[in-house]
């Protein structure tokens, strides 16, 4: 094995390559003959987007989805084929380089199709984009449905441009009390599919199923459903916890630093936020907010050393973080989890987020570019990005 993709520093991150694609394959069952898109935006939420889109391509992904032109661009450039959809809008500087690359655009009006047809220099493919009610991006269709399907033949008309598909997203999918709004997106988007097909509008894809819909609603799954949260093996919400049978993909691990004993009434890290109530072993460890682990979590997460939790103490500095390994043998280099499985035992990612009020979207794409990350395939190490 290349000494260099074993190298585990100071910190790391493991991308399990293997459970990246059962993950893949689990979306692709439930979505029971319809395509599969794998949203590998924001760097594929942390993992990496190039090894998580070679991954996926070796078993024939039916679809990609980036958000932004330098994401396309990276993919394209790393030899990826796979069919390729901008979640986000181009743009104008970014339209014909993205059009050659064969990479097919999100249209959210008219005016944005026509921009799209006067700057690509030749075919473009677009998925029209419908709001049904998160009020952020495509056209509107809380103000009819009729209105909406007229502005979409409008776009079908015009010469150089091809609809590829159309899809909305949904906003509270994940939230049961919440689904009858859910219940009504659904409907404006079947309501303006049908109307732009009586006005003789093909449209190829229709989509609207994001990962908390692919896991609760079977009849969303229509032409073709956009696997994001769950292709990382991270649930949507912490209540969908162990639903759809899915596997983390990252883990964060880190060294221990320096091991050292303090009397009982020390105080620990900046602000003193934190003291001993005894006679504590405190370990100080290589990572801190720089990295992406959260500040806020200070005080408030658990760390596994060798199987066992443990209490993170202090407030998290920049690159530096302290735990209570009082009553354990630990030593310097000893390898500590921030979030993944140790010995029988394993943090999520969620864990992290729920502590820092937040949601585990963001604790992944956190994850800087200096933690490297180390790719495994069979439980073997096979490559190794990053790290600074």
């Amino acid at each position: 094995m290349n000494h260099d993709i074993e190298r585990r520093g100071r910190i790391w991150a493991e991308v399990d390559l293997d459970a990246l694609v059962h993950n893949y394959l689990c979306a692709k069952k439930a979505a029971d003959g319809a395509n599969t898109l794998a949203v590998l935006k924001a760097n594929a939420y942390g993992h990496g987007a190039v090894e998580a889109a070679r991954a996926l391509s070796a078993v024939g992904v039916d679809y990609i989805g980036v958000a932004a032109p330098c994401e396309a661009v990276e993919l394209r450039e790393a030899g990826i084929r796979a069919p390729l959809l901008l979640l986000g809008v181009a743009p104008d500087c970014d339209v014909a380089q993205l059009a050659a690359l064969d990479v097919e655009l999100s249209c959210p009006s008219v005016d944005h199709a026509r921009k799209f047809v006067a700057l690509a220099g030749g075919p473009v493919r677009v998925h029209i984009q419908l709001d049904t009610g998160m009020s952020r991006l495509g056209i509107d269709t809380l103000s009819g449905t009729a209105q909406a399907a007229e502005q979409i033949a409008e776009i079908a008309s015009l010469s150089g441009l091809t609809i590829a598909g159309m899809y909305t997203h949904f906003c509270v999918s994940d939230t049961p009390e919440e689904d009858e709004y859910t219940l009504r997106q659904f409907a404006l988007f079947c309501e303006t599919r049908d109307a732009a097909a009586a006005l003789g509008v093909s449209i190829p894809l229709c989509h609207c199923a994001n990962s908390a819909a692919i896991l609760r609603f079977p009849q969303m799954r229509l032409d073709m459903v956009r696997e994001g949260i769950m292709l990382y093996g991270v649930a949507p919400d912490v209540w969908m916890e162990g639903m759809g049978g899915l596997r983390p993909v990252m883990s964060v691990r880190t060294r221990v630093m320096q091991v050292k004993q303090i009397k009982a009434g020390t105080t620990v890290g900046y602000g003193r936020t934190w003291r001993a109530e005894r006679d504590t072993t405190v370990a100080t460890l290589g990572i801190g907010y720089a990295d992406g682990y959260p500040r806020i979590a200070s005080n408030k997460h658990k760390m596994l050393v060798n199987g066992t939790l443990v209490n993170q103490i202090g407030r998290v500095c920049m690159d530096i973080t302290m735990i209570d390994v009082t009553g354990l043998e630990v030593s310097v280099g000893d390898v500590v989890t921030v979030f993944g499985a140790d010995g029988g035992t394993e943090r999520s990612a969620a864990d992290v987020a729920t502590v820092s009020g937040t949601i585990g979207y963001e604790l992944l794409c956190n994850v800087n570019r200096r933690v490297p990350r180390i790719y495994l395939q069979g439980g073997k190490a096979v490559s190794r990005t990053g790290g600074i």
